[in-house]
């Protein structure tokens, strides 16, 4: 063979080496990528499935939750409430019947039933008289009435004395006017009520969801497994992404090491999600099987052709060696497979195209969400750009009273009441929506009958096909309103009620420790003295019962007034010196004086005042000093600081400090007093006077530092300018 003919044979057999390499390479470039693909569109629809179920839980739970506190404040609704009133109500026929039409509110609610201190069955929604049954070695009695801390429990799932079947109970603890251990309210959540709603979202049964409780203990499942509930899982990957990692959501795969050495048989993705409010768990979980199906599809036809691709060049190289052994045809011969490997590779190219293009179809995708928006609790409607209704879903239909056939295609401001803006001017509105595309608020709304009710609104946009479209989400709220109209209006009641008889009392009391009776025997002037206290006491709390409601009705009166600073401390420190001489600790103003102006309510001001220094005389040790420090920030603002030598705020509670009724040791056996209200009522001054409140761990000493801050006034110190205004 002639040396050309040999260098033709060397370089057809290289290239034809690199066309195979070429074709392995990039079919296995492409499976790689395909796979990566298909994981990351399975992660989000989980992590989109795992928000939905933990709202719907949410939901659920939170309807629980108030039922709960519905029977709760129907017992404790007196001025007397003990044991024996708590068992009597084993012969109220109309406690019983509101429980069962608060059971019958919910399909969730298996039974409400109340237990006295001993465990024993008072009463129940299931059947009046109630059967003589007795719970004292359930694990949520014995937590409620062994912890006087714990207020609300789930506890683990368990087997039904009166029905044996699964149930979960939700449990409040009850206490007596004297605050003893009286007995235990509950209600018994039925898993199987959870497992019917995973069972239309699971997938076909290809998919796991879990509801557990945050100590791990599942509480409801699909598939249900009755040898699983309420068992605690802690080898898990679920228990190392939530405890280990502190994660709260999230999406992640199962190790596949984790996986062989557990209970899984193979590799699995996971959704989870803690909710916030509840101390419960949501999980959905997916194996390979589902959210690599498709990949495996396609990976297989393209190793097909990719093989078919490799056999096809392999044959045509072999026949072009053959060929070159001959002369002049040999290079036609050559020249005609090449163009045949040319059109393999374009045939190749399009073939990989059309399945990537296949592989963006997500028609079984959408077929899952449809099934998630035809069940979903809330109404849920999409809205063109025009203000147009294009789809309703049940709930929605049914919250409005409307048919599918009479709201298609019609505009969203048939459902606003007279002189009332549809829900797109209503988002247009505010600027969260403007900025960040969606918006959660409330408005009133027009049922078909005319009839007007408020709602809950959460309002997001969307692109489809480049238009632009809205989701909104209805909510009936009008029961919420009502309760909470009606807490109102009973606390305003019992404290204008209690206050003209308890300033009575509280007078004559020191009266009579002033002398005014004459001499009295030391035991007798000893009681009198612990009932002056202690109506001193109530009239506090009356006052900052009134002033939250005030602030809540935005009826607080302001009087502003230009005054230095420094003579609005040195008032404070002296106004409540006394009352730290009886704690045996001292008051003393620190650092320079700082002469700025502020305006504000001298009243209102002094009242902040003495709410940071008598708690902080009261957390303080004997004989230590709470050291009030002002300075100046900058030229347009000062803060005021008053620092205590305690223990300290714990680090869980600092977020909640300043809300209502919210005090660090909440226990009935608690070393201070207080209403839990001085704070968040601080909180409201500073705002209407354009100030701010906070607090942070002492830098300079042991304790916690409260600060305040407020604005200087611009002018120079003159005489006091006065204003008023009112909480708008």
């Amino acid at each position: 063979m002639k040396s050309k003919e040999k260098q033709a044979i060397r370089l057809a057999t290289a290239l034809g080496i690199l066309l195979v390499l070429t074709i392995v390479l990039s079919a296995a470039v492409s499976i790689w990528a395909l796979r990566q693909q298909e994981i990351d569109k399975w992660q989000e629809q989980s992590e989109a499935f795992s928000l939905m179920l933990a709202e719907n839980t949410a939901q659920q739970l939170g309807t629980a939750y108030l039922a709960l506190d519905n029977v709760v404040e129907r017992i404790q609704d007196r001025y007397t409430v003990d044991a024996d009133y708590l068992r009597s109500l084993s012969r109220n026929a109309d406690l019983h019947q509101m429980l069962a039409e608060k059971q019958a509110l919910s399909e969730q609610l298996d039974v409400i039933f109340v237990l006295d201190s001993k465990g024993s069955l008072i009463v129940s929604s299931r059947r009046f008289p109630s059967p003589d049954l007795n719970f004292e070695d359930r694990d949520y009695f014995r937590m409620q009435r062994d912890d006087p801390s714990v207020k609300t429990n789930i506890s683990t799932s368990l087997l039904s004395k009166s029905t044996g079947k699964w149930t979960f109970i939700i449990s409040r603890r009850l206490t007596g006017s004297d605050g003893e251990f009286i007995g235990v309210a509950g209600i018994g959540v039925a898993p199987s009520f959870y497992s019917r709603f995973y069972e239309k979202i699971n997938m076909k049964g290809q998919a796991t969801i879990t509801l557990l409780r945050d100590d791990f203990s599942i509480l409801a499942r699909w598939p249900e497994r009755d040898e699983l509930m309420g068992k605690q899982n802690l080898s898990d990957s679920t228990y190392a992404f939530v405890h280990d990692q502190k994660k709260k959501s999230g999406v992640f795969i199962t190790d596949a090491k984790r996986a062989r050495g557990g209970d899984s048989s193979s590799v699995s993705m996971a959704a989870i999600q803690v909710l916030d409010k509840y101390p419960v768990i949501v999980n959905f979980t997916i194996g390979e099987a589902i959210y690599l199906a498709d990949w495996r599809r396609i990976s297989r036809i393209i190793v097909i052709v990719a093989m078919g691709s490799v056999i096809a060049v392999i044959m045509a190289f072999s026949l072009l060696l053959a060929l070159l052994k001959r002369r002049e045809a040999d290079l036609r011969t050559t020249n005609e497979l090449k163009q045949q490997a040319e059109i393999i590779n374009r045939n190749q190219s399009y073939l990989l195209q059309n399945l990537t293009h296949q592989q963006r179809e997500l028609k079984e995708a959408a077929d899952r969400f449809q099934a998630v928006f035809q069940n979903a609790a809330d109404g849920i409607v999409m809205i063109d750009q025009h203000g147009n209704l294009e789809v309703t879903n049940p709930a929605w239909r049914r919250i409005y009273g409307y048919k599918e056939s009479e709201v298609a295609g019609k505009s969203g401001s048939l459902f606003c009441p007279p002189n009332g803006q549809d829900m797109l001017a209503l988002a247009a509105n505010h600027a969260e929506f403007v900025q960040q595309g969606n918006v959660h608020l409330e408005d009133v709304r027009m049922r078909k009958d005319g009839s007007l009710f408020p709602a809950e609104l959460s309002i997001s946009e969307y692109y489809f096909s480049g238009e632009k479209k809205y989701v909104v989400i209805v909510r009936d709220i009008s029961e919420r309103r009502q309760i909470e109209r009606m807490k109102s209006e009973f606390i305003s009641t019992v404290s204008h009620e209690l206050r003209t008889p308890l300033t009575a009392i509280r007078g004559a009391l020191g009266l009579v420790l002033g002398g005014a009776a004459g001499d009295l025997p030391v035991k007798i002037q000893e009681l009198i003295s612990i009932s002056h206290k202690n109506s001193e006491s109530l009239t506090r709390l009356i006052n900052d019962l009134l002033d939250s409601q005030k602030i809540e009705a935005g009826k607080m009166d302001f009087h502003y007034e230009v005054l230095p600073l420094d003579e609005l401390l040195k008032t404070a420190v002296q106004a409540n010196q006394a009352f730290a001489a009886n704690l045996g600790v001292g008051i003393r103003l620190s650092g320079a004086p700082v002469m700025d102006m502020v305006k504000v309510d001298a009243g209102r001001f002094q009242q902040v005042m003495a709410n940071l220094l008598s708690n902080a005389c009261k957390y303080s040790p004997r004989g230590e000093d709470v050291v009030v420090l002002a300075m100046q920030l900058s030229s347009e603002r000062v803060r005021v600081e008053v620092i205590d030598q305690g223990s300290g705020i714990p680090v869980h509670f600092q977020q909640k400090i300043f809300q209502k009724f919210s005090q660090a040791d909440a226990s009935d056996s608690r070393a201070k007093g207080g209403t839990g209200l001085g704070l968040a009522i601080s909180q409201a001054i500073m705002q209407q006077m354009y100030g701010e409140i906070g607090c942070h761990p002492s830098n300079s000493m042991a304790g916690t530092c409260f600060y305040i801050e407020l604005p200087i006034a611009q002018m120079a110190p003159g005489p006091a300018i006065s204003d008023q205004s009112e909480i708008a």
